[in-house]
């Protein structure tokens, strides 16, 4: 009786040849269905919101054996394409393939990389050899300070306000922040 089902189901899934290796494919892929399948019921009835247990128990196996054997049948026909693909002339094309798939993606990254890099090239800024790097820092500063917003300047010590964010929230504070200290809301 034994052979005769190990027989019966190396005929219907036929993905190596060998009926021993068949069979304890067919039964490696059954365990997965199956699991997929109580799971998919699982969450269909979650989804749906139903809980009458009357319900679920008449519909819960009918749907899991429903969804085993479609499962079941979808991942032999998914083992016998891997083994197809995997014999020479096929796998040769599959190699290829990847490689090809994998040319166009490091070309594209190399694109990316490159346009990012001229990107950045035109927007740096590099400050002139006659200016000394502090020179620049503060004529930068100035610049975006007054392209913020108008410049508003400290009571205590003459130096710019900014906008800055501390523990409690937005505040406006003074730019010479370690010697002076002032600082008001927003």
């Amino acid at each position: 009786m034994g052979a005769a089902i190990i027989e019966l189901i190396s005929n219907l899934v036929n993905i190596t040849g060998n009926s021993i290796v068949d069979t304890i494919i067919f039964a490696v892929i059954g365990l997965i269905s199956g699991s997929i399948a109580f799971g998919l019921v699982g969450f269909m009835f979650d989804f749906t919101g139903n809980y009458n247990s009357k319900d679920m128990s008449e519909m819960h196996w009918g749907i899991r054996v429903l969804l085993f054997c479609i499962l079941t049948f979808v991942m032999v026909k998914i083992a016998q394409f891997f083994r197809w693909l995997l014999i020479p002339p096929q796998l040769y094309f599959l190699i290829a393939s990847i490689v090809l798939i994998i040319v166009i993606i490091v070309v594209i990254y190399i694109n990316r990389s490159k346009t990012n890099i001229d990107y950045t090239k035109k927007t740096i800024k590099e400050p002139s050899h006659q200016e000394s790097s502090i020179e620049s820092k503060e004529s930068w500063e100035k610049e975006t300070i007054k392209s913020d917003r108008k410049i508003e300047l400290c009571p205590y010590c003459n130096g710019y306000l900014v906008n800055r964010i501390g523990r409690y929230g937005r505040f406006i504070g003074c730019s010479n922040f370690p010697k002076c200290k002032y600082s008001r809301k927003q």
